[in-house]
């Protein structure tokens, strides 16, 4: 079984198409790894000296100047695609993390502006590289290719929690900061092959498939399928952020100082251990077994299984365990199936409908999930506890919506394989 399946891995990668798949992975691995770096950074400096409502109000400052920023961010990328694109965006990036250093070394107040970006980054980064992807696979190729590429990311994010994890309390946070800005200058000497797997419609130009930010919104709310992913993003995103502020909660009421950035560490090394276990052995099988369809609606189920099992046993100790489960699965089956979902669309409508829903309502459910904290928090005054009530409903609303997504992409894919099929029988019939 072993033999076979590395004859399998092998005959993936040794093709053009497999090459491209591993210069992606290296890409996204690195990305990730200086993503890892930084993420305990960012508990230990917003939550020292703060609270879990700081926190959660600066999630949605964040969503907010995204809303901004995003308008800008599609100018660029009529002007600039590719690998010149990730080039600009990484190196900015890159530098703006050194800018955090120079800042915090001379003493300045950078908790909430760093939590604020590393959000910022976290979409943008690896928004556009899974778009620039999206350009190389179809969807057969998604699903037997797409995995691996999650793996690099996987596998970057372990390495990256792991070293966070070791070398926290030896580096210090501004110590990690310089070393993810390395990791991000690195990725960019990577270089990537132009072997494309999937062929194009011809209706739309090339200067055309990439529009400003209200062209992408409204082809999302023009297109019943993109409305319903972007429901189900929203939902995700809503209750994962919901859970972070109870996680958060748990954790300042136990702990402070660099024990809530040396948790941190241990927390997210133990999910991305999960995420590159789920991502290697149970994603590619789940598509198999279920379909891409069937792995979306288990997600939803499995929370609400989770969260209400956080209503019998809610100490740090069981949530912490849930919330390692709930992140890993996100950050493997989830990750992995919504690249998936985009590619039955055609160029034009996938980077409209990738753009709008892996920014606007990717945050749009963030800046949700702080009125929600201000509302039961703040306002009224209820216990955390409350919240993990909110999240149970929240995963009821979102089960219905899986069944949905999973209806229209069986629906889009027979309708993509169908116009495929009708193109290659045109280019057959006129051979001679």
């Amino acid at each position: 079984m072993l033999a076979n399946l590395t004859g399998k891995i092998w005959s993936d990668f040794k093709s053009p198409e497999g090459k491209a798949t591993f210069q992606f992975a290296v890409r996204l691995f690195l990305i990730l790894l200086a993503y890892y770096l930084m993420k305990p950074v960012r508990e230990g400096l917003i939550l020292d000296g703060g609270s879990a409502v700081i926190r959660s109000y600066a999630l949605a400052g964040q969503a907010a100047l995204l809303l901004i920023l995003v308008p800008f961010y599609s100018h660029i990328i009529k002007h600039l695609q590719g690998d010149k694109l990730f080039h600009a965006v990484t190196i900015f990036l890159a530098s703006n993390i050194m800018l955090f250093y120079f800042l915090g070394s001379a003493g300045y107040d950078i908790g909430v502006p760093f939590f604020i970006w590393l959000g910022i980054f976290s979409v943008l980064q690896i928004s556009q590289f899974w778009t620039m992807v999206s350009d190389y696979h179809c969807v057969e190729s998604g699903k037997r290719l797409t995995s691996y590429i999650a793996i690099g990311g996987s596998l970057g994010a372990m390495i990256g929690a792991m070293v966070a994890k070791f070398m926290y309390l030896q580096l210090g946070s501004y110590g990690l900061m310089v070393l993810a800005s390395v990791m991000l200058v690195v990725a960019v000497l990577i270089p990537t092959t132009n072997t494309s797997m999937r062929k194009e419609s011809a209706s739309h130009s090339d200067d055309e498939s990439i529009s400003h930010l209200l062209g992408g919104l409204k082809r999302v709310f023009d297109t019943s399928y993109l409305r319903w992913i972007a429901a189900s993003v929203v939902l995700l995103n809503l209750i994962n952020s919901t859970g972070e502020f109870i996680l958060a909660d748990f954790v300042t009421g136990e702990k402070s100082g660099d024990e809530i950035g040396a948790f941190y560490a241990n927390f997210y090394l133990y999910v991305n251990i999960a995420t590159l276990v789920l991502q290697a052995f149970v994603v590619r099988p789940l598509y198999q077994a279920i379909g891409v369809g069937g792995a979306l609606i288990s997600l939803a189920v499995l929370n609400l299984a989770m969260y209400v099992s956080v209503l019998a046993f809610p100490v740090l100790a069981w949530f912490a365990i849930v919330k390692m489960a709930d992140n890993s699965i996100d950050y493997s089956v989830a990750n992995t199936t919504k690249q998936i979902l985009f590619l039955p669309l055609d160029r034009f409508t996938r980077y409209e409908g990738m753009l709008a829903i892996n920014t606007f309502f990717t945050r749009f459910g963030d800046l949700i999930q702080g009125g929600v904290i201000m509302l039961v928090i703040s306002v009224l005054a209820l216990p955390t506890i409350f919240l993990v009530g909110t999240n149970i409903v929240l995963c009821l609303l979102w089960v219905f919506v899986t069944f949905n997504v999973s209806n229209r992409f069986k629906a889009w894919t027979e309708k993509s394989e169908a116009a495929l099929n009708v193109e290659t029988e045109v280019e057959g019939g006129g051979q001679v």
